[in-house]
């Protein structure tokens, strides 16, 4: 290619982009999603059964890239609308666990691309992708949520696509949480599985320093020995009605990924056995690295010291 169309190759590039829109990441819509945040192994998938029981909302498999989604999004704001609709997709529809959604997006993608102009934007177009798979999945519901523990990282990015959403931080003693991605093989390493109960605690303490309200604490312990105030407490701040069915166990449609072993306590009716599994399974120097580690969060949160006297 000669210098001379190298440029005008350039310059014509350019000038599309000049003279298109950007597309929106929201255009003041009104949807309101609820995000499930905290270290993984915190009780965020026994939380997501519950609420998905109700069949008021609906809470897909983990979907891993929906930050990349919007990094992406934001990044070719300029791009033909249907080309932005589909490599936006195909982020989603490409990654290894989307199997577990059991759906292919493309009858979708007609329906993006049918938008009026006025309703582009990157979260119409992600509420339009959770809404199929709860309608492919048999579900009739009008709210939607999701339960990623990736998301904690960015919440801040959720918060700009989604000025509506609410975030329920479902926080767990640190202890238990380090025992119990060890033992699944999640985090094997103990210094990598504090360090990352740490960060998402931090995360979070963040985030709703600045978004006090769009945020809710909810502590496992609390959730499993006081079941039903801590549902009905929550539901009422999602503004969904409170059913005595998101206790018992039992199956529960659409779940998805719920085959996989580290789920199976999830699956179960709620019970306070699992509070107190690290002080009780790790070793002494265990609990004396973590009390290093983590020592002081514990302290600020009220929970026990991981090693010593109480």
């Amino acid at each position: 290619m000669s210098l001379f169309s190298a440029l005008y190759d350039v310059g014509a590039r350019f000038g599309k982009i000049v003279m298109r829109r950007a597309w929106p990441l929201h255009c003041n819509e009104n949807i309101s999603p609820f995000f499930i945040v905290g270290a993984g192994r915190s009780g965020t998938t026994l939380l997501r059964r519950m609420l998905v029981a109700s069949e008021q909302v609906h809470i897909p498999p983990e979907t891993y890239v929906l930050s990349q989604v919007i990094e992406h999004y934001r990044r070719n704001t300029y791009l033909e609308w249907p080309t932005l609709v589909n490599q936006c997709m195909a982020m989603f529809e490409l990654h290894p666990e989307f199997e577990t959604f059991h759906i292919t997006l493309r009858p979708l993608l007609p329906k993006l691309y049918a938008l009026p102009e006025n309703e582009r934007s990157l979260a119409k177009m992600l509420d339009m992708f959770y809404c199929f798979h709860a309608e492919q999945t048999g579900i009739s519901c009008s709210r939607w949520g999701d339960k990623t523990p990736m998301n904690t990282f960015v919440m801040d990015d959720i918060y700009a696509v989604f000025p509506r959403a609410k975030f329920i931080h479902l926080l767990r003693d640190g202890v238990d949480v380090v025992q119990s991605c060890m033992k699944r093989g999640l985090i094997p390493k103990l210094s990598d599985a504090a360090s990352r109960w740490k960060e998402a605690f931090y995360a979070v303490e963040d985030f709703t320093m600045r978004h006090p309200a769009a945020c809710r604490e909810l502590r496992y312990e609390q959730l499993v020995s006081e079941v039903e105030v801590s549902m009905q407490t929550l539901c009422d701040w999602l503004d969904i009605a409170y059913q005595s069915k998101m206790l018992t166990a039992g199956d529960v449609k659409a779940l998805g990924d719920m085959d996989y072993t580290h789920y199976e306590s999830s699956l179960k009716a709620v019970s306070e056995q699992y509070i107190g599994t690290g002080r009780r399974d790790l070793n002494d120097q265990q609990k004396q690295q973590l009390q290093a580690m983590i020592g002081q969060e514990l302290l600020r949160l009220g929970y026990p010291k991981a090693y010593g006297d109480k």
